[in-house]
């Protein structure tokens, strides 16, 4: 009887590795589903490629980084750029409806169960191209973290 208790002893310690894995990823799955945004990619890479043609004087707006995303993976960080995207509308004089539609619909979909980044004006102030480039980059870092193919 005592053979068959350990080969069975030995069974579960060799699947214990594999069960910590799995629970695991799915904790972490559980912390921050991150929707896929290729297409928002898009919209943001278009907007900046126009900036230069559109009246963008000394446009400030708050700007949080790739490090606070991957420090915080928080909803309330991508919540900024969508409020930062509504000031710059309203200072480039454009339209930018359907970007705003994007980056909402990713706020919604997000389901983020972490603390919340801090206050949207806690970032630092930086100029619209430099907010665009961190947005962009922003969402490229949520794609490589939750599209396929």
């Amino acid at each position: 009887m005592s053979g068959r208790r350990t080969e069975q002893h030995q069974y579960y310690m060799d699947f214990a590795p594999l069960f910590l894995y799995l629970v695991a990823v799915i904790l972490r799955q559980a912390r921050c589903n991150l929707p896929c945004t290729k297409e928002t990619v898009e919209e943001v890479e278009n907007l900046l490629e126009n900036l230069p043609k559109m009246k963008v004087y000394d446009c400030k707006l708050y700007t949080p980084t790739v490090s606070d995303f991957t420090q915080n993976c928080s909803k309330s960080m991508l919540e900024c750029f969508v409020k930062e995207t509504n000031v710059l509308s309203a200072e480039i004089k454009e339209n930018l409806q359907k970007l705003r539609r994007m980056l909402g619909n990713l706020v919604r979909r997000m389901q983020d169960k972490r603390p919340p980044c801090p206050v949207c004006e806690v970032y630092k102030e930086e100029k619209a191209e430099t907010f665009l480039k961190n947005l962009v980059e922003t969402l490229q870092k949520m794609n490589s973290l939750s599209c396929s193919g």
